[in-house]
């Protein structure tokens, strides 16, 4: 398994075609051409990541990572995004996929970073699966407006 972080310079294809379908599987209403166009965006950041794993030229998995900075924390992390093709979960590749989020956040200098788990990704056990890996709750909502 290779997990590769991906620049503005490299080819989106493989990346953006799997948000697409995490998006999808989630319900979310985000049209294709936004996904692609904050795709780019974001690989042109470098207070962001975006990672693709992969097994013998097979792109297995996505993550996204952004910085924040506050007063609370300092710099901190969002992993936006995280999604495993059906057929590689159980494989570690969700696994391998936050590690190298972390590695990146680390040498970011971040203090911390936090996942949102959905109501669908609920129902899939993913919280099982990020207190496993050390997250907790803080017992904070998340609330978001559109502007």
């Amino acid at each position: 398994m290779k997990v590769t972080r991906l620049r503005a310079s490299d080819p989106l294809g493989e990346a953006e075609e799997l948000l697409i379908r995490f998006f999808e599987e989630e319900g979310f209403e985000t049209k294709r051409s936004v996904i692609a166009a904050n795709l780019r965006t974001m690989a042109g950041l470098e207070a962001c990541a975006i990672l693709v794993a992969s097994d013998d030229g097979v792109s297995t998995g996505v993550a996204t990572v952004s910085l924040d900075f506050g007063i609370e924390f300092g710099w901190s992390g969002e992993m936006g995004d995280l999604y495993v093709v059906p057929e590689w979960r159980g494989r570690g590749v969700a696994r391998a996929l936050v590690e190298a989020a972390e590695a990146v956040l680390k040498e970011k200098g971040c203090a911390g970073y936090q996942v949102t788990v959905t109501p669908h990704a609920a129902e899939q056990g993913l919280a099982a699966f990020y207190e496993a890996l050390g997250f907790g709750s803080e017992g904070r909502a998340i609330y978001f407006k559109a502007l």
